[in-house]
């Protein structure tokens, strides 16, 4: 339906902008609709709250209905705070920004973090954030257990934006890049997203060999860097641990 087409496009566009809001200008460009057709529809979104106008910049952001759905889809990802528990972990015995991603429809989003009381920093990753297939470790470790044909379109269909010089974004070394990540079970990003900050990912399996989700750590390349083996060897447990409990999980409930 086109009303559908437009407003998904409409919602897109708002919940891709900054904190701080997007502008009826902007957003006509972004969504190549006319002016008069996004009052219209900004004005039946404010009246139900699924966005919201700053009355000093006169700009839009998502809206507490928006956001009361997103966190209801959120919390049905992981309903008994199973991964919770493991990035939990993760995150205090590495010292490091901890976070669960997830495969579902054509997306990799990130579902849940922990960030270390102590951890001042701040980091690209945050729940809701969709992963880049090309540049982020938790998308390419999930992404490398797919089959060929949906990797295939998946990565056809990406956007292989260059965020950094480190970013690549040939389709040739992409493929390589997840046999790799599928071979050694872990798969990293060094400055490819953000300079400065590195990230590595290993799969949570929900049977052998099969994965939708991803544990990561993310934090300083040079101390990535310099405790790569001992962050691998940490990812590696946890997330062996947990792709244990979770496939017992999955066997309980087929046997009910």
């Amino acid at each position: 339906m086109e009303w559908m087409d437009r407003f998904v496009k409409l919602m897109d566009t708002i919940s891709d902008c900054p904190p701080s809001g997007i502008g009826i200008t902007e957003l006509s460009k972004e969504t190549l609709l006319s002016k008069g057709t996004l009052h219209r529809m900004l004005q039946c979104m404010l009246d139900h709250k699924i966005v919201l106008q700053s009355h000093e910049t006169k700009k839009y952001m998502l809206g507490p209905k928006s956001m009361k759905w997103g966190s209801t889809f959120l919390q049905m990802q992981d309903p008994v705070g199973l991964l919770a528990q493991y990035c939990n972990r993760l995150g205090e015995e590495t010292g490091l920004y901890a976070f669960i991603c997830r495969f579902q429809g054509d997306e990799i989003f990130c579902t849940y973090t922990h960030q270390p009381s102590e951890m001042r920093n701040s980091f690209f990753v945050h729940v809701g954030q969709r992963m880049p297939l090309h540049c982020a470790a938790a998308a390419e470790i999930i992404l490398a257990y797919q089959a060929a044909d949906i990797i295939k379109t998946m990565i056809e269909k990406e956007k292989l934006t260059a965020y950094t010089p480190f970013t690549v974004t040939d389709e040739t070394e992409i493929a390589r890049r997840l046999r790799l990540a599928r071979g050694a079970r872990i798969a990293s990003c060094m400055q490819e997203l953000e300079l400065g900050q590195s990230a590595l990912s290993a799969p949570i399996f929900h049977q052998p060999d099969q994965t939708v989700i991803s544990i990561s750590v993310v934090g300083d390349h040079h101390d990535i860097e310099a405790r790569t083996e001992d962050l691998i060897k940490a990812l590696k447990k946890i997330s062996a641990e947990a792709s244990e409990h979770l496939m017992s999980m999955n066997t309980l409930s087929s046997l009910i």
